[in-house]
Parts: C-alpha cells; structure tokens; sequence
C-alpha cells in the first residue's frame, strides 16, 4: 500500500463520507491491516471513559484475540492489561514478557508473538485502542513509532470524532422532536399551555427518575404517560 499524500487525502475522504460509526471502524481495521500486515486488528471504543466490548475486528479470530484483553485484565495482583489511553503499548515478544506475564501468555497460547496497542484519540477526545496482533515476535516494533501508522490512526480518530459529535446532534434534534410532540399532545388534550405541558412532562421524568426524552417517546408512542394524570 502506498503512503504518499494523495493516499491519507482519499483515506481521509473515504472515512468521513461513512454516515455510519461501525461501518467506519470496520473500514479502519481493513486500512490498518492492509497498510503494516500483521494478521489482526481490532478496536474498541471507550464508553464513559471506559473500554467497552471491540466495536470491530478483521475476523472473528481477531475478536477473539481482543476478548483476552478482558478475561486476562486482572489475572493478578500486579497485572493490569493496558486498556486506557496512555500512549502506545508494545508486547514485542509474548514468551518474554514481564508486564503483563497472564495477558501475555494467553496471547502467545493462541499463536500471537507480538501485540501493539495504540490510542485512538483526536481533538481533545479519547475515543478508545486499536491493536495490531502478528505472529511473528518483533514484527510490530518499526509501527510502534512510524509515522505512517501514526498518520492513519490521527485519519481515523477524527473521523470518529465527527461522526460521534453528528450522532450527538442528532439525538438531541431527535429529543427535542419527541418533547415538542409529547407537549402538542398535552396540551389539545387537556387545554395545557406550551410551559405546562413542558412542566408536566418533567414531573413525570424526576418522580419516575426517566429520562424527558423517555417519557416524551412514550407518550408519542402510546398517547399515554406513564401512569396517573397530568396537572397544571
């Protein structure tokens, strides 16, 4: 794969004109995999600041060989599995490593010489790890600090970041559509005011401790709020 300028232009295109996050984070590993060919890669995505289940893999081996990053995270006292941002990780030998020994091992027992994990991150945002796994040991170690990867990794973050910020902004047109409804309702069935109706949607949101967008889908949904009747 070639890594000149025109190469991270349509790459850069090719991730931002996905509407779809998953879909982008499938692309990227199939990019990642393509550009320094290591057998697999996986991403996770972290979720309230932490990692949540892989969002993608190039196989369901490359699942699999992420999954151990979970069972393998608190295998003892004095191993705790990088799964937090905090820079490039790389296990250069699987047989012969003393930081994270259990992780390691489990690794090397599914036939992976070498892991390099590297953090998804972009405009001030931590978004969660890619990880390479190859079968020969050391053969990660030119990507732990090549700018090309670098490169390709920056191309992908922001891309997530932009789809992340446009999912955020959708839900919350989504949610004001759905209050705006649920007030329009209230108020031609029980001659409330638009403030009213407001007011009565979010007594209902803190007494049943639901979220205002909830208790305004459902009743959108069933023309019905959650039990009782409103008041002014």
């Amino acid at each position: 794969m070639t890594t000149d300028d025109s190469f991270f232009a349509a790459l850069a295109a090719d991730l931002q004109s996905e509407p779809d996050l998953r879909v982008t984070v499938q692309r990227a590993v199939g990019y990642v995999r393509a550009l320094t060919r290591c057998d697999e890669v996986a991403v996770r995505l972290h979720v309230g600041g932490s990692a949540a289940p892989r969002a993608a893999a190039t196989s369901s081996r490359g699942e699999r060989l992420d999954g151990l990053r979970d069972e393998h995270g608190s295998a003892a006292a004095d191993e705790t599995v990088p799964d937090e941002i905090g820079g490039v990780v790389l296990v250069d030998d699987t047989a012969h490593d003393p930081s994270w020994p259990a992780w390691a091992a489990a690794l090397a027992a599914e036939g992976v010489g070498s892991v390099l994990t590297v953090p998804l991150a972009a405009r001030g945002s931590s978004l969660g790890l890619l990880s390479l796994y190859a079968a020969e040991a050391g053969s990660l170690r030119r990507w732990a600090d090549d700018d090309s990867l670098e490169l390709l990794v920056r191309q992908v973050a922001v891309a997530l970041v932009d789809l992340r910020a446009a999912e955020d902004l959708e839900t919350v047109r989504e949610a004001r559509t759905l209050v705006g409804q649920a007030q329009g309702i209230l108020m031609e069935r029980h001659d409330l005011d638009a403030d009213q109706a407001f007011a009565v949607l979010r007594r209902y949101s803190q007494q049943g401790n639901v979220k205002l967008r909830d208790v305004a889908a459902q009743l959108v949904r069933t023309r019905r709020l959650p039990e009782g009747r409103p008041g002014r």
